[in-house]
C-alpha cells in the first residue's frame, strides 16, 4: 500500500452539528428523519481500493439512501475493528482473516460487504527473475523474499509451499527501494500498490497472486457491529450501487482520493484502478461472500495456529437481509 506523507481524517459530507448513530432520529424542519451518521474507518490511507466508498459520498448515493457518511483514513496498523467495538466508528474496513482473528478474541463485528473478491496480497518479482508462480521460488535459491515475517500469510505460505529452510527471507520495510535496487529480491506486495509504484519508476515486474496458491481471504471487507444495526442492509445496497458506479467511471472518486493522498499521481491512480478491477469484480457477484471462502480462510488460520481447530465461522458475515451466514 502507498503511504501518504500526511493524511488527516476528513468528513466528505458536511456533518457539523449532525448526530451520531447512537442518537435517535430527529425530524428535520421538513418533517423527514435526519440522515443516519456513519463514520467509516479505513484500514489504510486513501487509495482506489476504497474507491466505491468515496464514490458513494461524492455522487450522493449514500445521501439518497439516508446516510451521512464520514470517511476516516487510516494507516499502518489502523485499529478499525477496535474503533467499531468502542463506538468511535459505525463501519470499518478490514480483511476476512483479521475479522476472524478479532472475533475469536471477542470483538463484536460482522462482515457486510467484500470489496475484494480475490485477496490483493501476493509477491512481486522482477520480470526477468524466472518466476511465473509462487512455487517457482523453490527452483531459485538465489532469490530472497522480503515479507512480513511471522504474519499469518507468511507462515501459511511457507508451510503450504514447503519453503521452510529452502527460501530465504528478510523483513519487509514496505518500501520498494530495496527491491528496485536488487534484482534478486522478491517482495510481499498488494496488487493495488507496489507493482504500480515499481512500473512508474521504470522497473517491469510480475505479480504472483497468493490467491492462485490457496491463500485467499476477502479484502477491503466492510464490517459493522454484531448484531448488525437496522440500517445495515440499506447501507450494503447503497455500497453496491456506489461501487458499480465507481467501476463504470472512477475519475471523480480518484480525483478526490488524490486530493487526500498526495503520493498518488494520475499515472498511479490509473494503474491501480485497472489492476484491481478483476480482484473487485470476482466470480460470485460484486461484494458477495460465500461459506466456502470463509471456511477456506478459517482453515488456513487453523493450519498456522492462529485459530484453534474448533474455531467457528458462524455469524462472521451477513449473506442477506434475512440474517447471518449458515452454521459451518
Amino acid at each position: 500500500m502507498i503511504a501518504a506523507l500526511l493524511v488527516l481524517p476528513i468528513a466528505l459530507l458536511a456533518c457539523s452539528g449532525g448526530r451520531t448513530s447512537e442518537q435517535p432520529d430527529a425530524p428535520t424542519p421538513e418533517g423527514d428523519p435526519a440522515p443516519i451518521a456513519v463514520r467509516l474507518a479505513l484500514n489504510w490511507f486513501p487509495e482506489p481500493e476504497f474507491g466505491g466508498f468515496y464514490q458513494g459520498v461524492l455522487d450522493g448515493t449514500y445521501s439518497a439512501a439516508g446516510f451521512d457518511v464520514e470517511i476516516i483514513p487510516g494507516g499502518p496498523g489502523a485499529p478499525t475493528l477496535e474503533l467499531l467495538e468502542s463506538g468511535k466508528a459505525e463501519a470499518a474496513i478490514t480483511s476476512a482473516d483479521d475479522l476472524l482473528v478479532k472475533r475469536d478474541k471477542g470483538v463484536r463485528a460482522v462482515a457486510l460487504w467484500a470489496g475484494f473478491q480475490r485477496t490483493p496480497v501476493g509477491l512481486m518479482a522482477h520480470a526477468d527473475s524466472g518466476l511465473e508462480r509462487i512455487p517457482d521460488l523453490l527452483d531459485h535459491p538465489e532469490l530472497r523474499v522480503a515479507v512480513e515475517i511471522g504474519s499469518p500469510f507468511q507462515r501459511w505460505l511457507w508451510q503450504a509451499m514447503g519453503f521452510e529452510g529452502k527460501v530465504a527471507t528478510v523483513p519487509t520495510t514496505g518500501s520498494v527501494a530495496a527491491f528496485l535496487a536488487d534484482p534478486r529480491l522478491v517482495q510481499q506486495a498488494y496488487i493495488t500498490s507496489e507493482p504500480c509504484v515499481a512500473r512508474a519508476r521504470g522497473v517491469e515486474v510480475r505479480f504472483l497472486a497468493a490467491a492462485d496458491v490457496g491463500w485467499n481471504p476477502y479484502g477491503t471487507v466492510l464490517a459493522v457491529a454484531d448484531p448488525p444495526p437496522p440500517w445495515a442492509e440499506d447501507f450494503r445496497r447503497a455500497t453496491r450501487q456506489a461501487w458499480t458506479a465507481y467501476l463504470a467511471d472512477p475519475a471523480a472518486a480518484n480525483q478526490r482520493i488524490a486530493q487526500d493522498n498526495d503520493q498518488l499521481t494520475a499515472e498511479l491512480l490509473t494503474c491501480i484502478s485497472d489492476a484491481q478491477r478483476p480482484y473487485v469484480t470476482g466470480e460470485d457477484g460484486l461484494g458477495a461472500m460465500t461459506e466456502a471462502r470463509w471456511r477456506q480462510t478459517r482453515d488456513a488460520l487453523v493450519t498456522v495456529g492462529v485459530l484453534k481447530p474448533d474455531s467457528r465461522i458462524e455469524g462472521a458475515w451477513i449473506s442477506s437481509v434475512q440474517g447471518a451466514a449458515p452454521t459451518p
